[in-house]
């Protein structure tokens, strides 16, 4: 109920009249604007910050500064088929490119063979492969690494060979040494991943998966092959969003790996 005045030309006099008013029309226009964002939101979603930054791997130490990370791959030396026996030790992994096929021909000229072939880190958001989820990989190729003393023929000098031994930073060898993630945890809140490694063997075409353990630490028989891939497939990466830094863990004794003194050490699985 609204109240009117009406002024009469000798007297003033309040009459309540019961006059509806209809709104209807009133800011349509406004109304509009905020259906169709209601729709597109509906449609294509609220905004989300999607942009990636890179993560560099956390400092050593405080006093030194180095931040550097480093990795180690062997592969089973002992026969064809591979197969673990009895007399099998943890010295029948070796870090050597010559222990998985490559000869030092191919590795010192660089074949295609061995440049086609590379190292790959998955990070999963969990260790349980029923419902982990692979968020991003990292290619280390093989042109990278460490080199050692070789000889291919009685008649030449001895040369310079690749072996899989890698310090990944800011210079030299530093394609693998970024994680590049969402740089807010708005829309994906995770810090924490899990890491496996690969290897592609470009020469018989073929991965070969990779533990942070070699088998000869477990015990004989079936228990090199019945153990927790949750445990022995996976190393733990932890992101720090204020800094974006990462580190890497052992998830055997939680304690940090990737630095000079405690490498990131990866023994290629050998099936039954």
């Amino acid at each position: 109920m609204n109240n009117f005045y009406f002024k009469l030309p000798i007297t003033n006099l309040a009459i309540q009249l019961p006059i509806e008013i209809q709104w209807d029309f009133l800011d349509r226009s406004n109304a509009i604007q905020v259906f169709e964002r209601d729709v597109v939101t509906q449609i294509i979603g609220s905004p989300e910050d999607f942009e990636i930054t890179r993560f560099a791997h956390d400092v050593i130490s405080p006093i030194n500064s180095k931040t550097d990370i480093n990795y180690e791959f062997y592969f089973y030396n002992t026969g064809t088929p591979r197969t673990l026996t009895a007399t099998t030790v943890q010295t029948d992994w070796v870090n050597s490119y010559i222990t998985e096929g490559f000869n030092s021909a191919e590795l010192y000229y660089f074949s295609k063979s061995f440049t086609n072939s590379f190292f790959k880190l998955d990070f999963y958001d969990s260790a349980d492969p029923k419902t982990q989820i692979n968020y991003f990989t990292i290619i280390i190729p093989t042109q990278q690494g460490f080199t050692t003393g070789a000889t291919i023929s009685p008649l030449t000098p001895n040369i310079q060979i690749k072996y899989p031994k890698f310090k990944l930073d800011y210079v030299g060898d530093k394609e693998g040494f970024f994680i590049y993630w969402l740089r807010s945890k708005s829309f994906i809140d995770i810090d924490t991943f899990y890491m496996t490694a690969k290897f592609f063997d470009a020469k018989i075409g073929v991965f070969v998966k990779m533990m942070n353990r070699p088998q000869a630490v477990l015990p004989q028989g079936g228990g090199r092959f019945n153990f927790s891939g949750a445990t022995y497939f996976y190393n733990k990466v932890v992101l720090d969003y204020d800094i974006k830094t990462y580190q890497v863990f052992d998830l055997h004794t939680n304690q940090r790996i990737g630095t000079t003194n405690s490498p990131i050490k990866w023994y290629e699985y050998v099936g039954q």
